[in-house]
């Protein structure tokens, strides 16, 4: 009965924080009068309080109160080797996929992260994501992969709107083995924020991805940019 009283003050708070109630920043009550309030025990607030933090929802400054964060997208792509599509349906988000460039053209400088000429040809492939529910529906990320033409001459033909990366490349006998990830915080060029619906000097998280097939083959290269302010990213390791 205790864990149920805790768990409904739980959802009374995150109803009341998600429609604007406690709006992002704004202090939360003092713990005996919220407690009272909801008609609870403080120990059941606190531990309806603590959930909301585990969460992501609350931030608990200790002498000063506890406010409403700003809610940030938990990322494990920097755990896994899977695509964005199967990590949503993993957290059962509905993902929303829109196709802004699917082409042809000469490798340029994604070339050199592919071992390939800068003449080569590869199919490009940039999508923007956004989650349902989340953040108003602002974009969670903004990808662009790139594969060498000749391993997959079909790709720009396919659509991607419904359909996961990673699984055309297995329709095609190809997979992802290992991955090499470098990550940094950056103010993204004009177009990328503009596409992430972000502000002038807001930063993003830029996650550069090279994927190696099991024989060592280069095999995709993708340019990805994540909101800074809204996400975060699970990075595990083991010994």
């Amino acid at each position: 009965m205790a864990e149920n009283r805790y768990r409904q003050v739980m959802e009374t708070l995150r109803r009341r924080i998600e429609g604007g109630e406690y709006p992002v920043g704004s202090r939360l009550p003092a713990e005996t009068e919220l407690a009272a309030a909801l008609g609870v025990s403080r120990p059941t607030l606190r531990q309806a309080l603590a959930g909301l933090e585990r969460e992501g929802l609350l931030d608990r400054v200790k002498g000063s109160g506890t406010f409403v964060a700003q809610r940030k997208l938990l990322h494990e792509s920097t755990r896994f080797l899977a695509g964005y599509y199967q990590e949503a349906a993993q957290h059962h988000r509905v993902l929303r996929t829109e196709v802004v460039a699917l082409d042809v053209r000469r490798a340029g400088e994604a070339g050199r992260k592919l071992a390939l000429p800068a003449t080569a040809q590869v199919t490009q492939l940039t999508r923007r994501r956004r989650i349902e529910g989340f953040d108003g529906g602002k974009p969670v990320v903004y990808t662009t992969v790139y594969v060498p033409y000749a391993l997959l001459p079909d790709m720009a033909r396919q659509d991607f709107t419904d359909t996961s990366f990673y699984a055309y490349l297995a329709r095609c006998g190809l997979k992802v083995c290992h991955a090499s990830r470098t990550l940094e915080v950056i103010v993204p060029p004009p177009e990328i924020a503009a596409a992430l619906a972000l502000s002038p000097f807001e930063p993003a998280v830029y996650v550069e991805s090279v994927g190696f097939d099991a024989r060592g083959r280069r095999i995709e290269y993708a340019q990805s940019y994540y909101p800074a302010g809204s996400s975060k990213f699970l990075i595990e390791i083991d010994q």
